[in-house]
C-alpha cells in the first residue's frame, strides 16, 4: 500500500475520513439500515456505544473536575471533553484526543504549571490548531478549494495531506505519550500500578485499531450487514481513555478535606 492510498482502507474498514472521497468510495460491505419509525440508524450499536461512552467519560471528567488538589485535574477534565466531542464528530474529533494528549504529556515533567492559564490557553490553542489544520485539509481534498490537495480523476482516493493528519500525527502522539509517560513513572514513581493502567490504554487502543482496519469487513459480512468494526473501535477507544484517567488517578492524590465531606462547591 503507498503512502496516502486510502483505496484499500475505505474498502474493508468503516473509516469516517472516507467519506472525503465521495462516491468513488466502494466499501465492500454495507451494514442495514435499522428504521425506527421517523429516525434511520445506519450503525446502531455504534451509536449506542457512543451514547454510552460518552455518558461514563463525561462523568470520569466531572469526577476529576471534583479532585480539587490533583496534578493536573483542569488538564484531565479538558482531554475527557476534548474526547466526549470526538464522540459527536467523529472524524474532526478524531485528531481533537491526540493532540490534546501529546500536549497534556508535558504534565508530568512540570514544564508549565498544572492547571494555570499558560497551561490550558496551550492545549486549547494547539488543538485548534490541529483542528483547523484537519479542517482546511478535508475541505480543500473534498471540495478543491485551492486544487493543490484534491485528489487526481486517475487516483481519487490518493491524499497524503489527509493520510498523515488523520493517521500519522496522532499514531506519533500517542507513542511520544507513552514514551514520556512511562519515563515519569520508572523515573520519578516507585509505584508500578501506573504502568498496568498506561499499558492497558495501549493495548485497549491498538486492539480497537486492529480490528477497524483488519477485521471490519470479515465481521460485517458474518453478522448479515449487522456490526463492523466500528462498534469495537468506539467501545475499545472508550476504554482506553478511561484507562487514561485510571492512569492520572494512580499517579496524582487529592488530600483535599473539604472533597472528602463532601463540602466541594463550583
Amino acid at each position: 500500500m503507498r503512502y496516502g492510498d486510502f483505496a484499500s482502507l475505505c474498502e474493508r474498514s468503516p473509516l469516517p475520513v472516507c467519506r472525503l472521497f465521495g462516491d468513488v468510495v466502494l466499501p465492500s460491505c454495507h451494514l442495514g439500515v435499522f428504521d425506527a419509525g421517523s429516525a434511520v440508524f445506519v450503525n446502531l450499536p455504534d451509536f449506542v456505544v457512543s451514547i454510552i461512552a460518552f455518558f461514563f467519560v463525561g462523568y470520569l471528567a466531572f469526577r476529576a473536575h471534583r479532585k480539587i488538589d490533583a496534578v493536573g485535574r483542569r488538564e484531565m477534565t479538558l482531554l475527557l471533553s476534548f474526547f466526549c466531542i470526538m464522540l459527536v464528530f467523529n472524524v474532526a474529533g478524531a485528531d481533537f484526543i491526540h493532540s490534546s494528549r501529546q500536549i497534556n504529556r508535558w504534565l508530568g515533567f512540570q514544564v508549565m504549571a498544572d492547571g494555570s492559564l499558560k497551561s490550558m490557553l496551550t492545549i486549547i490553542g494547539t488543538t485548534l490548531i490541529v483542528f483547523i489544520s484537519m479542517g482546511y485539509i478535508a475541505a480543500d481534498t473534498a471540495f478543491g478549494i485551492s486544487n493543490g490537495l484534491k485528489p487526481k480523476p486517475s487516483d481519487p482516493l490518493y491524499s497524503p495531506g489527509v493520510f498523515t493528519i488523520y493517521l500519522v500525527v496522532p499514531l506519533v502522539a500517542i507513542v511520544l505519550f507513552m514514551i514520556l509517560q512511562t519515563t515519569i513513572v520508572v523515573r520519578f514513581l516507585s509505584a508500578r500500578l501506573p504502568l498496568v493502567w498506561l499499558v492497558s490504554s495501549f493495548f485497549c487502543f491498538a486492539v480497537g485499531q486492529a480490528i477497524m482496519f483488519g477485521a471490519s469487513k470479515k465481521m460485517c459480512q458474518s453478522t448479515n450487514n449487522r456490526i463492523d468494526g466500528a462498534f469495537f473501535a468506539t467501545l475499545l477507544d472508550s476504554a482506553a481513555v478511561s484507562c487514561i484517567y485510571g492512569f492520572w488517578s494512580a499517579i496524582t492524590v487529592d488530600d483535599n478535606a473539604a472533597f472528602e465531606e463532601d463540602e466541594y462547591k463550583f
